[in-house]
């Protein structure tokens, strides 16, 4: 029987580039061979496509390389001595492309998009949901109208109102918590307790950003959990995992707590009782509902006297061999090369 051939699409412009070669390694080693030809086609943090030219594409073990090192490799590897047009994707007789990205244009639908255009089929949500996921002011206001608790919160934009006034006149109090409202991975985030702080915080982001979320700070306890969707004929199943709750070392679950080793201690499932489990698993499933998430996704929470406030969900989650989901399929028995498999089969449908 012959393979289906895939593209694995990995790298990308965001600050979540090293995340995702990390997350595409693990991808690329797990999906089922029986089933699929994967090439892993690298976008450079230019944004140049990398198309591998060898049979047998070679995916190198990125640990403790930096971009330029795994790159080199990558490429040499792989036959590679010039990078591609983005359109030369469409000559390669893809089946579909599986999304290793995260982040900035991987994940807000614009890649999604250009794929689309391309009549390439590709795994995770489509373009509408990739953005208003990523637009966490929007996802917010959505997460609203089903009754899902979201801490108060208002949007500044770059150029279009007076933040330092704003900032001293919040319609509730200090902490808040600050972040990009476009943006993954706790990027350029933080905590703020005065408006000085908060207007800090603000400046550094209208450096590369237009827009900026400001939230009353909740504290409590951090939980994350998935949403996968199993192919049943022509329907797509969705149902939750269980949650995993994540004690950081530091003040909050920013970049560094999540990505670097020993960081941050993960716990699934959370030990947070049958009845706020449940309440997660319903919210979370909502979430993906109404952003219409296809394939997976995965929501972040904070518990706090006993209610679960929503943060934001993930359209393209961490994918790496410890990530979140991955940990939560395990703890139900489930295998990520059947989940990989289901995400396939659910873009070529």
């Amino acid at each position: 029987m012959p393979k289906t051939k895939i593209a694995l699409l990995f790298g990308g412009v965001s600050g979540e580039h090293i995340i995702s070669v990390r997350s595409s390694s693990f991808i690329f080693a797990t999906i089922d061979r029986e089933k699929y030809d994967v090439c892993p086609i690298y976008i450079d943090s230019n944004g140049k496509f990398w198309i591998p030219k060898n049979e047998g594409p070679i995916y190198p073990d990125p640990t403790g390389k930096n971009e330029t090192e795994f790159s080199q490799e990558f490429n040499t590897a792989n036959g590679i001595t010039s990078h591609s047009l983005p359109g030369e994707l469409g000559k390669l007789g893809l089946s579909s492309a599986f999304l290793g990205l995260h982040g900035g244009a991987g994940e807000d639908g614009r890649i999604q998009g250009f794929l689309d255009i391309m009549g390439i089929p590709h795994t995770g949500s489509g373009v509408l949901s990739s953005a208003l996921a990523m637009d966490k002011y929007r996802a917010n206001l959505l997460f609203q109208t089903i009754g899902i608790p979201v801490a108060p919160f208002l949007e500044l934009e770059k150029g279009k109102s007076d933040s330092r006034k704003t900032l001293l006149n919040l319609p509730f109090s200090y902490p808040v918590f600050i972040k990009p409202t476009l943006g993954g991975s706790s990027v350029n985030t933080g905590m703020a307790k005065t408006a000085e702080e908060a207007m800090t915080l603000v400046d550094k982001i209208f450096v590369s950003e237009d827009r900026v979320l400001v939230q009353k700070l909740v504290t409590g306890t951090e939980v994350s959990i998935g949403v996968l969707e199993k192919p049943e004929g022509k329907k797509r199943n969705p149902f939750a995992l269980v949650p995993t709750e994540i004690r950081p070392k530091s003040e909050f679950f920013d970049f560094e707590a999540k990505y670097t080793k020993g960081a941050s201690e993960e716990i699934t499932p959370a030990p947070v009782g049958e009845t706020i489990t449940k309440t997660l698993q319903e919210y979370s499933l909502s979430c993906h509902q109404i952003l219409g998430c296809k394939g997976y996704s995965r929501t972040d929470f904070i518990i706090s006297d006993g209610i679960p406030y929503v943060l934001e969900t993930n359209t393209l989650p961490g994918m790496t061999g410890t990530s979140l989901i991955p940990q939560q399929a395990k703890a139900l028995g489930i295998e990520m090369k059947d989940v990989f498999t289901w995400l396939l089969e659910i873009s070529l449908s």
